[in-house]
């Protein structure tokens, strides 16, 4: 081995070496910013649920718990009846862990969502590293994460308050959650970095689809078409930000001037037309109708890569089947939870000064990697502004031009998404300007030694002041933005976890031992197709979330924009008038309901109202009062 070759083989080692320790500093810093809040309140275990939010959390965390105790059916999951049509994989998946492994599910909730977010920091660092050659830059990894919406500055709050139910928040606040969509959300950037990394042209303009490369692109193409299976707004968002960046760049490196009119042609016809389609076919099939303008320069590249982009196709297309044939059949029988849902979406709509405002920086890193690529003439860079940009609009504008499904939530997953695919590619940019210039210094010293005359026209239009602005002011963007997670992360601690397991669910657990014996006549069985026939009810002062997680029992509760149990309409009467404080027997067993659960210390006053049989009891103690757990069985 010769010295140079010695030192270039030690100068991979120690490169490799920096690489790995800046991603592990990534992954560091992004627990100590968005985990460490919540580990650090006052009471935490890993055995309690994150405070946040928590109504929807709960009813997935229901999915996990019947996978848990052994119940895998696509049932509605707090009456394990009637069908459940919502992707549910990641819940099922942590329903196995916890079956597997006999962990506690909330701790494997907990754990599982932040291990998939620290793969995508880790991946984010690797596209870092990739795209400017710089191991240091692996350090950034968490940044995307940190970035705000300006809501503090505005509204003095770490989030905009839309109308209805609809909020904007920074990447942050939808990773918090740990649910299906967080981990859909770190799977897609964790893909499309990798989908980036490996068919950009590196620092010196060089791409090699080999092997391996080819083997990238169809498992992250899976990765993407899998989220179908996991939640709806990531796939779909994913989706569109591929492919019009993917037909972004058909274009721009394959097309002509009609190619280029044809898909601006195609993106008004979907605009125009899409109130129509979605009153013929529906609004999901309007949204798939949107990806349209893509099309033009997706198949002008399927024309040159025919391989990769068949390949890559056909893998996501089979791993997202599962979850949209069975939303296809669902909606071909009329299904009334699927027909309830498509129409459910009313004034979610992100106004237009309060999203541009929010996508501020986004939106400005997409702008100079814009003008970056058309100085520069670099058509990767320019294809991912427009086509993220495009795909973006698009999805977060669902409301004005057909499909009105949740454009807020769109919005959030854009925001997320584009901003982690967007900083990796201007620090490509910024590096790029940086070795340019010092490139022109060289050149300029050396030409005329050579006899030569050298402009450099073309670096001198970018490099240097447009580059170094734009920098400084996005850093100074960033900044403020920060405000936003600062709030939220007191948020956050302030809140806590919620304990499940204290002195009242330990009395509702014992309480409803002989539900849950197996040896026992009034155990409620479920049938061998995973649906129950028999359902217990709480009173007005016990948690229906907190009773299925610690029983699994099949209950009478439901979320409505989840799933629709059998005997919906009885079921939402009975819970109507338990909200109300009321119990009405009869509707009760009409809809299935064989027990009732009750706690003495409930104003309600339940036990005078039930015409049933008294089987067991418990008692516990709550702030120095002793109250009384009843399970009741109801006389028909």
């Amino acid at each position: 081995m010769t010295q140079t070759t010695a030192a270039a083989t030690h100068r991979q080692k120690r490169q490799r070496f920096t690489s790995v320790a800046a991603t592990i500093m990534a992954a560091v810093t992004y627990w100590v910013l968005h985990v460490s809040p919540v580990t650090s309140s006052h009471g935490f275990n890993w055995r309690n649920f994150r405070n946040y939010f928590p109504y929807d959390q709960y009813s997935y965390l229901a999915i996990a718990v019947n996978v848990r105790d052994g119940n895998m059916a696509a049932i509605e999951p707090f009456t394990e009846t009637g069908t459940n049509h919502y992707p549910r994989s990641y819940y099922v998946f942590l329903g196995l862990i916890s079956r597997l492994f006999r962990s506690d599910l909330i701790a494997t909730w907990q754990l599982s969502g932040i291990f998939f977010q620290l793969m995508m920091v880790a991946a984010i660092s690797w596209l870092l590293i990739r795209l400017t050659g710089n191991p240091l830059m692996g350090l950034l990894g968490f940044l995307p994460s940190t970035v705000g919406t300006f809501a503090v500055v505005t509204t003095a709050n770490w989030y905009h308050t839309l109308d209805n139910h609809a909020v904007l928040w920074g990447p942050f606040g939808v990773f918090f959650t740990l649910n299906g969509e967080s981990a859909a959300l770190s799977v897609a950037v964790t893909a499309i970095c990798l989908l980036i990394g490996v068919t950009f042209p590196d620092r010196h303009g060089v791409t090699q689809l080999n092997g391996r490369a080819l083997a990238i692109v169809i498992s992250a193409s899976a990765a993407i078409g899998a989220l179908a299976n996991v939640q709806t707004y990531s796939f779909l968002t994913a989706v569109y930000v591929s492919v019009y960046c993917a037909g972004a760049f058909g274009v721009l490196k394959y097309g002509k001037r009609r190619h280029i009119i044809f898909s601006l042609g195609l993106l008004v016809l979907v605009v125009v037309s899409g109130k129509a389609v979605a009153s013929i076919l529906g609004p999901l099939a309007t949204l798939v109708a949107g990806l349209a303008a893509a099309l033009p320069g997706f198949f002008l590249i399927l024309t040159k890569h025919k391989k990769p982009v068949v390949l890559a196709s056909v893998a996501a297309a089979l791993a997202a089947s599962p979850t949209i044939l069975g939303t296809l059949f669902g909606l071909a029988d009329k299904d009334d939870f699927l027909t309830y849902r498509e129409a459910s979406s009313t004034a979610l709509g992100v106004p237009a000064g309060t999203g541009l405002l929010a996508a501020a920086i986004p939106i400005l890193m997409l702008a100079l990697i814009l003008y970056a690529g058309l100085v520069s003439g670099n058509k990767s860079w320019m294809a991912v502004a427009i086509g993220a940009a495009t795909a973006w609009a698009l999805v977060a504008s669902n409301d004005v031009w057909g499909a009105n499904q949740e454009p807020y939530r769109f919005w959030i997953d854009s925001f997320t998404i584009i901003t982690a695919a967007a900083i990796p590619i201007l620090c490509q940019i910024v590096v790029s300007s940086r070795n340019l210039s010092r490139d022109e210094v060289q050149a300029q010293h050396d030409a005329p030694l050579k006899g030569e005359v050298r402009t450099n026209e073309y670096s001198s239009r970018w490099s240097r002041p447009v580059i170094v602005v734009a920098v400084v002011v996005l850093a100074g963007a960033m900044t403020v933005s920060f405000a936003d997670y600062l709030k939220f992360s007191r948020y956050v601690h302030s809140q806590g976890t919620e304990k499940f397991n204290n002195s009242q669910g330990q009395a509702i657990k014992t309480a409803v031992a002989p539900l849950l014996d197996d040896e026992s006549l009034l155990r409620i069985h479920v049938s061998n197709e995973g649906r129950a026939s028999q359902l217990l009810l709480g009173d007005l002062c016990i948690n229906p979330f907190q009773l299925k997680t610690l029983t699994g029992l099949p209950i009478a509760f439901y979320n409505l924009g989840l799933a629709w149990p059998e005997n919906e309409g009885d079921l939402r009467e009975v819970l109507k008038q338990r909200l109300a404080g009321t119990f009405p027997q009869s509707l009760a067993t009409g809809a299935g309901i064989d027990y009732v659960l009750t706690d003495s210390s409930c104003p309600a006053g339940w036990a005078g109202l039930i015409d049933g049989t008294r089987l067991s009891s418990a008692r516990y103690g709550s702030d120095g009062k002793i109250s009384t757990i009843t399970l009741w069985k109801l006389d028909k």
